[in-house]
Order: C-alpha cells, then sequence, then structure tokens
C-alpha cells in the first residue's frame, strides 16, 4: 500500500503476495452472470485482470507507529504451520519487508487480528526448537473473545489446525489479549464490531490529531463488494449479516474524510468511501 500519515500515526504495509487470485463468481457466488459484468467494468484495471477474469487480492500486514507504541494488523498466512497447498506459497517476501522496515521481531508492542482466519494470523507463531511460539516476544495480541471462543470449539480439521498453530500458542504464552468488540486501547486505538465475516471480525479504529483510518479486515475482500455491498464472500460465516454490516459501515463513513483501509485492496490499498446513486463507490489514494 501507500505510506499514509494519520495525525501523529504513520502506516505502511509488509506484502506477502498479489496479484490474481481467484474469479469473482468464485469469490461472490450469489451474484448473477449480468451483475457481475455491469459491476466488474466499474472497477479499474489494477483490482481485476480482464483477461483471466480474477480478482486481484493482496495479503499484506499493517505497520503502524504511533508515538507511544508499534503495532501490526493482521499478519498474512506465514510459515512453518499446517497449511492448505494453495498457500505454501514463497513467504521470503514477508520477511524482506519486515526487515526493509527495520523492524526486529522484539519491537513489536501490539498485534491486532481483525479476526482468526488462516490468512489473518499466519506470523503470530513460528518454528522455534521444534514448536511453535510467539513470533513476537513483547507483543500483547489482541484477540476478539468472540472469535476465539468460536474457534477453539471448531472440530473442522483444517481451521483446527489454525487455531492450534497460530493463536493456541499465544494464549499459552499468556501474551494474550482477549476482549470485547468495542475494546479500546488507547486514545489512538480501539476495536469496532463488523460481524459476519466471522462471528467476532472486528475493525481497528485509528484515531489522531481529528484524523481517523479504519482497518476493515475482511469486511470486504474486493472493491466491488462497495458498489454491491450484499455480495458476500464465499468465506463468509454469516451471508446475511456480512451484508448488513457493510451497508452500515458506507452509510456511516460515505462522503466523510475517514480513512479505510482493507487487508486485501490492491494499489494503494487505502480509500474513501463515497455515495454513487443508489449504492457506494471506493476512491482509492492516488499514488
Amino acid at each position: 500500500m501507500k505510506p499514509v500519515k494519520i495525525g501523529d500515526v504513520s502506516i505502511s504495509s509488509i506484502i506477502e503476495r498479489e496479484g490474481p487470485w481467484r474469479a469473482p463468481n468464485i469469490m461472490f457466488p450469489s451474484a448473477t452472470p449480468e451483475k457481475l459484468a455491469e459491476v466488474m467494468a466499474q472497477v479499474p484495471d489494477f483490482a481485476y485482470d480482464r483477461v483471466k477474469d480474477l480478482l486481484c487480492i493482496t495479503y499484506q500486514t499493517f505497520v503502524v507507529r504511533t508515538p507511544r507504541c508499534t503495532a501490526l494488523i493482521d499478519t498474512c498466512v506465514g510459515e512453518h504451520q499446517r497449511r492448505p497447498p494453495a498457500l505454501l506459497f514463497d513467504k521470503k517476501p514477508w520477511l524482506d519487508g519486515f526487515a526493509q522496515h527495520g523492524l526486529k521481531f522484539e519491537d513489536i508492542d501490539y498485534v491486532f487480528c481483525t479476526h482468526l482466519h488462516v490468512d489473518h494470523v499466519g506470523w503470530n507463531t513460528r518454528l522455534r526448537d521444534g514448536r511453535l511460539v510467539p513470533t513476537f516476544p513483547n507483543a500483547k495480541y489482541v484477540f476478539s473473545r468472540k472469535e476465539y471462543e468460536h474457534w477453539k470449539q471448531e472440530t473442522d480439521p483444517g481451521f483446527a489446525a489454525i487455531h492450534e498453530d497460530c493463536v493456541e500458542p499465544i494464549v499459552n504464552a499468556g501474551q494474550a489479549l482477549l476482549v470485547d468488540d468495542a475494546y479500546v486501547l488507547s486514545d489512538e486505538l480501539a476495536l469496532v464490531p463488523t460481524p459476519g465475516h466471522s462471528p467476532g471480525h472486528v475493525c481497528i479504529d485509528l484515531k489522531s490529531r481529528g484524523e481517523r483510518a479504519l482497518f476493515t479486515g475482511d469486511m470486504m475482500h474486493h472493491c466491488a463488494q462497495v458498489i454491491q455491498p450484499d455480495w458476500s464472500s464465499c468465506f463468509c460465516f454469516d451471508v446475511k449479516e456480512s451484508a448488513a454490516t457493510r451497508w452500515k459501515f458506507f452509510r456511516e463513513h460515505a462522503n466523510t474524510d475517514t480513512l479505510v483501509i482493507p487487508t486485501h485492496f490492491p494499489g494503494t490499498t487505502a480509500g474513501r468511501i463515497a455515495t454513487m446513486r443508489d449504492t457506494f463507490e471506493f476512491r482509492f489514494l492516488a499514488e
């Protein structure tokens, strides 16, 4: 993403992978072919590979540096843990990006996870002496308690592996902050409940010197969903609640100065919500 400032806070990102990834009709199973064609014609070229008919999706971790702390938001896929074949791509870009920020693992004070899906918790842990331990030894990891309790009970082997590999080691090490979905860490950082994609999905709310940014995780995966808020992704836990959350969020923040920073948007990533006839559009920051 393009680095930005919100008041006294600087925001940049570490990209793990980017590029064409999934077909729109797979990502948005409720969309009709006619509506897909109409909406995809309106999205920018850098967000949709029209030749391959694939959405351009970025996997990235946000680095947030405030006067009081250094925080990460969402930690991508990671390495060393159990993963499906599609996610066994090279993770060196993330490690290189972390180093290019001039950071060491010990420098991180907080890790926020908007939710506990595989591509948002991966670098929470790493393999050391044959076992998975917290990657960031001095950090507190902020998890929604509702989200944590849901996945703790999960019996599907794939989801259970994610929890066992990337979440429980944090709890066992005493580094987890299990909080309610409207938790306030400081004057600058707080959580906002945005359920639907997952049971305890949250946005991270950043405020500084009268400016505001919201890190929206997987409340939306692609700018097409701003035009069509009813399109929930194939990964959503509750498609109706997910859509209702988007409508509420867009109505609240349309035509305001709030900077919206979704995890998977490509290009400059961040932008603002604007009204467009009877719906909305996402206006990316300029390069």
